[in-house]
This record gives C-alpha cells, structure tokens and sequence, in this order.
C-alpha cells in the first residue's frame, strides 16, 4: 500500500508491514523519484520478484512426503482376480446339435455374456460356496481405500450379497473370437478362484439344461409327428380294407390304388421319424455344452491392485508437489506474522 504525506513538503514511501503477502513472499521494490519540485509524484517500481525455490526444504519436503507415501504400502488392501476363460463352439462344428442354430455374431455371444453376468448365476455360485453372510460382499464397491475402512463400510451396510458380487465379476471378450474370459476380484485369492471357477461351471451347467430341454423337446415333436402318423396309417388301413371286401368299380379301384401309394408313402414316413427320435434320444443322453473351458480358474499369486508401477509414480508426483509447495514458502515471516 502507498501512503503519501506532503508535511515539509517531501513525500514519504512506505510499505504496510502487516499484510500477510508481504511476510509470506517477499518481495523486493525500487523506486525513483521524477522530480523533488513537484508535489504530486509518480512512482516507478517494478514488479515483485518471483518467489525463489530453497532446494533444501524442496528436498526435505519431497522426502517427507516419499517416506508417507510408501509407508501405506503396507495398508492397502490386496485385491486379487482369478480368471477362467470359455471358448464357444462354432454350430456346424463336428456336425453336431448345437444350441447355438445361428451364426456366432456379435449378438449371439452378447446374449451369452448376459446369461453369464446375470443375477440368478450370481446367487446360485453364492449359496453353493455358502457366502450368504460374507462380509466382503457387503461393501458396493471393491475399491475402498483402506481395509479398516472397507469393513467398516462391510459391517454397517447389507446390500444384496448378489448385486456386490455382480460389482466384482469381470468379464472380456474379443471380437475377434469365441473365447470369453471371467474374473471375479476378491481379497482373498481362494475366494477370488472359487468364485471363478463356480461361475464358469454354472454357465456350462447353464448351458447344458438349455440345450437338453432343445433336444427333448424335439424328441416330443417327432414323437407327434409319428404318433399322427401312424393314427392316419391306420384310417388308410381301415379304409382300404372296406373297399376291398366291397366290389369295387374301377373308381374304387383307383381310390383304393392311391389310398395304398399313401400308405407306403406314411410308411417311409414314419420309418424315417423313428430314426429321428432314436438319434434324438441319443443327441440327449451324449450332449455337451456349446461352449468349454479351455482354461480354468487358477489361484492367484500377485494381487491386481495395487499396481507397484502406478502407486510409486503416484507418490512420486505427490512428493515432487508437496516439496515444491514447502520450498516456496517463507516460515520466518510466517512464524512473525502469527505471533502479532
């Protein structure tokens, strides 16, 4: 601030000691008279200089920082993902019933990976491993910072045990392939695998309930077809059998010949239907799922988080910040400023 005071005629300069930026950073001026004469003044100073860095309390703050950094290391919760990965098979492969009648485009493996992340798999992988009451699946997202913190979160909340699970369950897919991979992200890496593995065993179950309710439901079909079939052979039989014991007259005659030809022909029929039904009943007893697992859950050795390689480059950033604002600031001024 610039107070003037024309007594005897001088003008007289002088900086405001109290205020804090100027105890904080200071700041260096000069200043030039234009002319004594006159009494209304110009004064030229420049601008205030850029506070310096203390390269010394840059490095004792940057080291500060480093040794907090990496002393919560050891506080961090590992997390830990075991995968699995499926391969499904292309319909026309071996020549076999495959539930999958279309193409494998991108919408029929999507409605796959739906079935495979819905919540009835979830809850059935749950109650089988008897995790109903884990406090892990209390907390709605993996991700919390401490562990004290993660079950603390765990002990007050109770969400559905399934809608947590789901949170963890990752899934991955290439389009350019039939393969898809699950993981399931947990702290303890048994859990993690058992999970995974139950997951992935549930879909091929899954898979091949479905299928098998296909294959005997085409059974049931050919079992109609040939059921009708047969019924209609015996109208023919019957029939035949009136006309013949009548005398029948050449349109008889020939009533009686097609009648016959139709006859053959149901027998063909019904002969090629019960082929269908044993090779049915084959198909159903021998199915498999259209899709198998070409690598199981395996127990995980190295947690996915945290990331060594992300967490230094996080502490290191921050101890380059922290020692960076420490080095500008001038704690003499601010220990008098504090004690006025």
């Amino acid at each position: 601030m610039l107070l003037l005071d024309h007594k005897n005629s001088a003008t007289i300069l002088s900086l405001e000691k109290d205020d804090p930026l100027n105890i904080i950073f200071p700041r260096d001026h000069e200043f030039t008279m234009i002319d004594p004469r006159i009494k209304k003044q110009d004064w030229n100073f420049d601008a205030p200089s850029a506070p310096r860095l203390n390269f010394r309390r840059f490095f004792l703050g940057f080291i500060a920082a480093f040794v907090v950094g990496f002393s919560l290391w050891p506080f961090l919760p590992r997390y830990y993902q075991a995968q699995a990965t499926l391969i499904f098979r292309y319909p026309e492969q071996s020549g076999k019933l495959t539930f999958l009648k279309q193409d494998l485009d991108e919408k029929a493996i999507q409605s796959e990976l739906d079935i495979l992340s819905s919540p009835p798999l979830t809850v059935e992988a749950i109650k089988r491993l008897n995790l109903q009451n884990d406090r892990e699946f209390g907390a709605a997202t993996p991700w919390a910072p401490l562990d004290f913190i993660s079950n603390a979160i765990s002990a007050n909340i109770d969400p559905d045990p399934a809608h947590a699970a789901l949170s963890r369950l990752s899934i991955q897919h290439d389009r350019r392939s039939y393969t898809i991979r699950i993981g399931f992200l947990s702290k303890d890496p048994k859990k993690s695998a058992d999970m995974t593995a139950m997951l992935a065993a549930l879909y091929l179950e899954n898979l091949s309930d479905r299928k098998q309710k296909l294959l005997a439901r085409d059974v049931d079909i050919a079992r109609s077809r040939l059921l009708s079939t047969t019924f209609r052979q015996n109208q023919l039989s019957a029939t035949i059998n009136e006309l013949t014991q009548l005398s029948p007259n050449q349109a008889d005659k020939t009533a009686i010949s097609d009648l016959i030809d139709e006859k053959a022909r149901l027998a063909q029929t019904i002969d090629a239907t019960r082929v269908q039904i044993e090779d049915a009943i084959v198909r159903e007893q021998n199915a498999e799922p259209d899709a198998e697992l070409i690598a199981p859950a395996l127990y995980p050795v190295a947690p996915l988080f945290p990331n060594p390689l992300i967490f230094a480059t996080a502490v290191l950033m921050a101890a380059l910040i922290a020692g960076a604002g420490v080095s500008f600031i001038d704690y003499n001024r601010l220990d008098r400023m504090f004690r006025k």
